[in-house]
């Protein structure tokens, strides 16, 4: 007969690459009610699990011994989205030292449990972190909704009873300020995160995201250091991170570059070498991309956190060095792995005819080569184009190289990560007098359209200003600075009309999903939405953002 407990209703996932161990995993957890469990032996098969089904509860090994780590995959779901709100995940481990390692991540389990382990310790990490969550319900349910807005409230609401769930409800209120775009609102919560406990290492890395969210990068910069050198953050790698994006916002890539460096010896997984390596190719250390990129390579090969990016950006590497008989090797080893994905196809055959091109083959270079244009309709502000602009500039058709790289700078025109590619694309093929004219020239044209449009609406035009900015917009559909300017013109027009046109609010919603696509989690995009939720609950007229 089965046992029947407050757990009973729980489906669960045992993923743990030792079938003896999930045997006795699977009973402890029927010792404590838990009837329904899956299991899985690896990270790909428990992935697809998860895709398919809902489970409650995850208890995955750390030390996986197949292809990829337990805490490699739980930050991959995480990354992608796959784990609901409502999905505890406890990893599971015999090193004792683990919990240092989970504190230095992004990405933190809900609870840890340490081998060897027994029914009653996976009840009692059960029970509190329910009764946690219980407790903080109503602000998990508005943020399953996205209900931003409302989770502030929730949060308001928790702290007013003063119950020991006030700090919790304190960090999700300052989160959720930060991504409704209120950032001296988000400031205040931190800093009375930080009265109650001085040196909080989660208020003190809100207080610095909400200082680089506002533009103020040195203040960010401050606080995020002053968390690397205390001995509770110093391994706290997401403060590494805001240094790095406030120094790259502030014209410093090759600081960056050494900030995330830092960060990767701290934690030396697959993602954070390569995000060192695709910042040492963007600023021409390819010694260290090359390392970084094999590194990488070599974690990943054949597990479900391996990504195309990786093995293009090495082969890339490995052709800017004069390795081009190892990029094809790379290559080659890729399109086994990657055949269906068309968009890794079209960049490798722009890499491949580089290759072939520095290897001295003329014939199969241009036979490559037509087969990369044909792949690519329309140049974007991507690796793709560049790779593919670059081919062209080595193979001496000068004029086709300019004119993909062009389209690059106008596809994007304030991405400074693509202009840096663009200009190492130019230096690599002996065009580095064409750098400034051509980067600058592309941008102007666009800054020019923007501005045109602006013109406009403070000419009173709106309908003009809104028409030539759409304009720019059908040209450059994913040119980002771009649809910033068009859901703020739009969002001005409706403010000028005050009238709440719904063709216009489903433009603007239309910007805005374009935006967070192309720039996730992106600073910019959160003060825009947070500007577009003002426009609308304003002409609605009950001054409440929603």
């Amino acid at each position: 007969m089965a046992i029947v407990t407050p757990y009973s209703h729980l489906t669960a996932l045992i993923v743990d690459d030792m079938s003896t161990q999930q045997t006795t995993l699977r009973g402890q957890l029927n010792q404590i009610g838990i009837g329904k469990a899956d299991v899985a032996a690896n990270a790909e098969d428990a992935t697809r699990l998860i895709r398919s089904r809902r489970y409650n509860l995850i208890l995955c090994d750390f030390n996986l011994n197949h292809k990829s780590d337990g805490q490699q995959w739980f930050e991959y779901l995480r990354d992608q989205n796959l784990l609901p709100a409502d999905c505890l995940f406890f990893m599971v481990t015999a090193e004792s030292a683990y919990a240092q390692v989970a504190a230095a991540t992004e990405h933190h389990p809900d609870a840890y449990l340490l081998k060897p382990i027994t029914a009653s310790d996976i009840e009692d990490r059960l029970k509190s972190q329910l009764e946690k969550r219980e407790a903080l319900l109503s602000i998990h349910q508005c943020l399953t909704k996205d209900d931003l807005a409302g989770a502030v409230a929730a949060c308001d609401r928790i702290l007013g009873q003063r119950s020991r769930w006030a700090m919790a409800a304190l960090q999700a209120k300052g989160k959720a300020l930060l991504q409704l775009g209120r950032h001296e609102d988000a400031k205040q919560v931190y800093r009375m995160a930080l009265e109650h406990r001085p040196g909080l290492i989660w208020a003190q890395l809100g207080l610095a995201r909400a200082h680089k969210a506002a533009g103020q990068f040195e203040e960010a910069r401050q606080i995020a250091q002053e968390i690397i050198h205390s001995p509770e953050g110093e391994k706290n790698v997401a403060a590494y991170d805001v240094v790095a994006e406030a120094l790259e916002a502030q014209g410093d890539p090759s600081g960056a570059l050494w900030v995330l460096r830092d960060a990767a010896a701290v934690v030396p997984s697959a993602r954070r070498q390569r995000l060192v390596g695709e910042s040492a190719y963007r600023n021409g250390d390819l010694d260290t991309a090359r390392e970084c990129m094999q590194k990488v390579a070599k974690a990943t090969k054949g597990s479900v956190i391996a990504q195309p990016q990786d093995t293009l950006l090495l082969a890339q590497t490995l052709v800017d060095k004069g390795e081009a008989a190892d990029a094809l090797k790379v290559l080659s080893e890729g399109d086994s792995t990657y055949r269906t994905n068309p968009a890794f196809g079209s960049v490798s055959l722009a890499i491949q005819t580089q290759a072939h091109i520095r290897n001295g083959n003329a014939a199969e270079a241009e036979k490559t080569m037509r087969r990369a244009r044909e792949t690519l309709r329309k140049g974007k502000a991507d690796f793709a184009t560049i790779a593919l602009a670059k081919a062209e500039l080595m193979a001496g058709n000068e004029e086709a190289g300019l004119k993909l790289l062009e389209s690059a700078v106008s596809a994007d025109h304030e991405n400074p990560r693509v202009k840096q590619m663009i200009g190492n694309a130019l230096r690599d093929t002996g065009h580095e007098d064409k750098v400034e004219q051509l980067i600058a020239g592309a941008a102007a044209a666009l800054e020019n359209k923007v501005k045109d449009a602006r013109k406009l609406l403070r000419d009173s035009q709106v309908e003009e200003a809104v028409l030539a900015i759409e304009e720019a917009v059908k040209d450059y559909p994913e040119n980002t600075g771009v649809l910033l300017q068009a859901a703020q013109i739009n969002c001005m027009a409706l403010r000028l009309k005050k009238e709440l046109n719904p063709a216009r609010v489903d433009k603007v919603r239309l910007y805005l999903s374009r935006l967070e696509k192309l720039m996730p989690a992106n600073d910019r995009v959160t003060m825009m939405r947070r500007y577009f939720r003002e426009t609308v609950s304003a002409l609605e007229g009950d001054g409440l953002p929603r």
